[in-house]
């Protein structure tokens, strides 16, 4: 058993001895006492703290905190605002854990210090808070415990019906508040129940009755907004009405928190930039310095390329960076120059080390799906240079060279440093500040030694398929049926069989691509889907016009490509070449260029270059109708117009899933 886990079995213990003998007293009131309502002194001490925090000033606002710890020791708010302070704001995670740990183990019958911790802190808030539940069961925080421990767990899924357990989870939370009207979470918990098990309308109700709580005005209002509108589905009436409530609320409001709550209602609700817009300059009159993501914190463990875990700490405009990053991934820009464009103006807000690392890993897979190699290898540096064992950038950056037979000698000097970085296993210690409970259960002795072999297994495929692709064919067959002992991959396997083919042992050669077709045909048939296509009508470099719907009765392969995009100008032999080989099966390819309207002489030139016989499109919104989030997107349309498989990706060379693909739908 690990200390994280003995020291939590001997807290539940002695929290457990606790209740019995607090029993045997029969003078327990099982909590109820520590409902009684903190002075305004130690709140307003709070909420100063919080504004302080979200000026950067953290260690005032812990002062302050603190101070009113003092005040109201049972006071739960300032307790969890006291480790949400040192844990996601400075990233000391260890350090307040084992303060508020210590804390239990001295006064083991004192609810608060777990409610507190299952509030604040990643880890084990089931366990923390059924010792709270076994102390002060009749405590408002001991119902809203008590609801997450009917659940079993410490999150909640959209549109969840708990297993026929919901009224009762729903019975505790409204206990909480019916003890403590004052607490932002039990109202919050509350909404999100009752909207699961279809009670728009008493979550509306209990909006009203948040919103009519001083403290909680402006999130009360926020709730009920968005409820009123999910009620309306989204109708123009209750828009309009929406907007002549937010306009009322906000003329002549000095109220900076219900002046944000305002400008963010109009930014997520109405989607009205405009308006959001006009309502920051409102309170930036109020508050110069004040921005959207101020006073908003995060820390979390993010996972390199490579596996390795490492801390993330967003505060304040730290969270600025971090949220515009999310919105990028998100957002997936189809052109990755452009979306590396994006990310690379991240850079110049200084992001810190947590955060900037979390973008070079989105610059090198942005760079990598673009297989834009002189890209990959400057993010794979960054990467290395924050982390010097984060190497499998080393393999992948190799792997892109050797399938683009660019620089050999060169991609051979970075898979031998992957693969000299992977030569001996070395047991990872938990970095500082990473939840012992996180590392122990997704980084166990066994799950790195399994990340260590497919590190190895990749490294090993992409010496030999640099060696492979530099003619020297024996020396790359020995590496390569090392990666495939260690994990056997699609990508792996192909790269063995094209080698054992070149030695002349056709029947190994053979046996493998018969394994592979048999894997990736199994692969394929599990993501077939059967939807029906958008029809489109787009004008060819050829001057005509092609409908989708005109071919129907055949097989027509979609293909969103572009001139500027690599993988897509190196995939283009292989679709031609499969065009020739099926077209007189049925077959049909439309090729959909993204690029620039002004460029279109820049698209004819390449398909009269490199003699494309099937209909090349210029695209006029066709892309974003079916979603394509990057180049090349690949869409198979059956026979009878139903879409039956995507891929975003190029095809490669050897690579038999585009043949088995057709093979199944040309039957």
């Amino acid at each position: 058993m690990s200390k994280n886990k003995m020291l939590r079995e001997f807290l539940i213990t002695l929290a457990l001895t606790c209740v019995v003998a607090s029993s045997a007293n029969a003078q327990t009131d099982y909590g109820q006492r520590f409902d009684t309502p903190p002075p305004k002194a130690a709140r307003d001490l709070v909420a100063q703290g919080l504004e302080l925090a979200g000026k950067d000033r953290v260690e005032e606002a812990i002062v302050l905190v603190r101070k009113a710890i003092a005040i109201a020791p049972n006071y739960v708010e300032a307790h969890v605002a006291y480790l949400r302070l040192k844990a996601d704001f400075q990233g000391k995670v260890d350090e307040v854990r084992s303060e508020y740990e210590s804390l239990m183990a001295k006064d083991p019958g004192n609810p608060v210090y777990p409610l507190a911790m299952s509030q604040s802190l990643r880890g084990d808030n089931i366990a923390w808070l059924k010792i709270v539940v076994a102390l002060a069961p009749e405590w408002s925080w001991g119902h809203y415990a008590q609801s997450w421990v009917i659940l079993g767990r410490y999150f909640e899924m959209i549109n969840e019906k708990y297993d026929g357990k919901g009224e009762q989870i729903l019975g505790e939370v409204l206990k909480a508040i019916e003890k403590d009207g004052s607490v932002k979470t039990f109202y919050v918990r509350t909404i999100r129940l009752q909207e699961n098990l279809d009670r728009i309308d008493d979550a509306i109700l209990t909006a009203e009755k948040m919103a009519a709580q001083p403290e909680l005005h402006a999130d009360g209002l926020a709730q009920l907004w968005r409820l009123r509108l999910t009620k309306a589905k989204g109708a123009e009436s209750e828009k309009k009405s929406l907007r002549a409530e937010l306009a009322r609320f906000s003329s002549g409001s000095r109220n900076i928190a219900l002046l944000a709550t305002i400008r963010n209602a109009y930014d997520t609700l109405l989607k009205d930039p405009v308006g959001a817009a006009a309502i920051g300059r409102q309170i930036r009159r109020l508050d110069p310095k004040w921005y959207p993501e101020r006073g908003s914190a995060t820390f979390f463990v993010a996972v390199n390329t490579t596996g390795f875990p490492y801390p993330v700490l967003a505060a304040n405009r730290q969270f600025a960076i971090h949220e515009q990053l999310k919105e990028i991934i998100l957002r997936r820009e189809a052109d990755s120059r452009k979306e590396m464009r994006q990310l690379e103006s991240l850079l110049s807000l200084r992001p810190n080390q947590g955060v900037r690392e979390y973008i070079y890993s989105a610059l090198f897979s942005s760079a990598r799906r673009a297989e834009d190699v002189s890209s990959m290898i400057k993010y794979g540096e960054q990467l290395l240079l924050l982390n010097a064992r984060n190497t499998a950038p080393l393999a992948r950056i190799a792997l892109t060279m050797a399938k683009n037979k660019t620089a050999l000698p060169k991609a051979l000097r970075y898979a031998r440093r992957a693969e000299s970085a992977v030569a001996e296993f070395r047991p990872m210690k938990r970095p500082p500040d990473i939840p012992a409970g996180d590392f122990e259960s997704r980084f166990s002795l066994k799950d790195q030694q399994e990340n260590f072999r497919r590190q190895q297994a990749l490294a090993f495929d992409a010496e030999g398929y640099v060696l492979f692709q530099m003619g020297q064919t024996k020396e790359a067959e020995s590496k390569l049926r090392r990666s495939v002992e260690l994990n056997k991959t699609e990508t792996s396997l192909s790269h063995l069989a094209a080698t054992l083919k070149r030695l002349g042992l056709i029947d190994e050669a053979d046996k493998i691509a018969q394994e592979l077709d048999a894997s990736t045909l199994e692969s394929i048939k599990h993501q077939f889907i059967n939807t029906p296509s958008k029809d489109f009508q787009l004008e060819a470099i050829d001057g005509r016009r092609y409908r989708l719907s005109d071919l129907k009765g055949k097989v027509v392969l979609v293909s969103f490509w572009a001139t500027w995009c690599a993988p897509c100008v190196g995939e283009m032999p292989l679709l031609a070449r499969t065009y020739e080989k099926y077209k007189d099966r049925g077959f049909e390819i439309l090729a959909v260029s993204g690029d620039d309207p002004g460029e279109r002489e820049k698209v004819l030139q390449f398909a009269k270059t490199h003699g494309l016989i099937f209909p090349v499109l210029y695209d006029d919104g066709v892309a974003r109708l079916y979603d394509v989030v990057s180049y090349p997107g690949n869409i198979f349309i059956d026979r009878q117009g139903n879409i039956r498989y995507s891929q975003d990706g190029a095809f490669d060379e050897g690579d038999r899933r585009l043949e088995i693909i057709l093979g199944e739908l040309l039957k």
